[in-house]
């Protein structure tokens, strides 16, 4: 049986005012076509849901029991457009972005500040975690997006390439690897490594690469503070991989030497992810647009 909606909504409002008048006015049609409309949705249905008491119409048990299904369609309906209203809206309002604490100092600043000059009356609310974390905040709708290293997405969520990351290998000037032209990543299996800590995607992204190569450093340390990790490779005859200008100044200084691998640095997608079922609001496809853009931008650039 296909029910026409039409002809669903006619009979709705007419159980909610019990009046033709009513009913017409609100749908902007005449009587006699609302007295046609539940007619032929009484046939659509092949069963009997009003029946006349006097002056009055009454619902059977079958046509309450619609009418009470009815009620949730429309207001479904009703929350369907007001979400499509609030997305075509002239843009206003916060904008809650989650990214990692590598971007924070790297990709955000730059991307934030073009979004900022294009929408100033849009507050950006800026948090940072680890991948893990941010994806399970944006899951919550703690978040509007969120920016992470690639990972295998859960199907609530839909991404969009936004840069690519490179990793460079760093040690102390004096550190063995410091001596020579490049080393190689199976060099590291006597190395003393220290990574992000566990659910951060540049950590997952340096293990994998040193599974393919099929490479267990014989000491690993976590911590989820940069500045820890700064602070052990320059103290300690420490490695760590990290984002190059995130230590642009530790390398002019001479404190940091970055390493030369011969499989090259590790590289790997960063993406700009939302919520699949949540309707894009328009600070979102904004912040969305620029971010493509910028990807577009720095292709051409390695093009060039």
């Amino acid at each position: 049986m296909a029910i026409n909606l039409k002809h669903l909504e006619t009979f709705y409002h007419f159980c909610r005012f019990q009046s033709m008048t009513r009913v017409a006015e609100n749908m902007h049609v005449s009587q006699s076509a609302v007295s046609q409309q539940i007619q032929l949705f009484q046939e659509e249905c092949e069963v009997k849901l009003l029946y006349r008491e006097g002056n009055q119409y009454k619902l059977t048990d079958v046509g309450e029991s619609i009418f009470l299904l009815s009620k949730v369609i429309f207001a479904r309906l009703g929350q369907i457009e007001s979400l499509v209203d609030e997305a075509k809206r002239p843009s206003s309002g916060v904008l809650r972005i989650g990214t990692t604490k590598d971007y924070a100092v790297t990709l955000m600043p730059e991307l934030v500040s073009k979004f900022q000059d294009q929408f100033p009356q849009i507050l950006v609310k800026l948090n940072e975690g680890n991948s893990f974390d941010l994806l399970a905040r944006l899951r919550n709708r703690k978040e509007d997006l969120v920016v992470v290293a690639r990972t295998n997405y859960d199907t609530c969520f839909k991404s969009f390439p936004f840069a690519i990351v490179e990793l460079a290998l760093v040690a102390r000037p004096d550190h063995p690897f410091s001596q020579q032209d490049a080393v190689s990543i199976r060099d590291l299996s006597e190395a003393f490594l220290i990574i992000r800590e566990k659910g951060s995607g540049s950590r997952d992204a340096i293990l994998k690469k040193l599974a393919e190569h099929h490479v267990k450093p014989s000491t690993i340390i976590e911590s989820g503070s940069l500045s820890f990790i700064l602070a052990y490779v320059e103290r300690r005859m420490g490695v760590s991989f990290v984002m190059a200008n995130e230590v642009a100044e530790e390398l002019s200084r001479g404190v940091l030497r970055k390493i030369n691998l011969l499989e090259g640095n590790i590289r790997f997608p960063a993406d700009v992810v939302v919520l699949r079922e949540k309707p894009m609001m328009a600070p979102v496809r904004q912040f969305l647009g620029i971010a493509i853009k910028k990807r577009e931008e720095n292709c051409l650039d390695e093009s060039s």
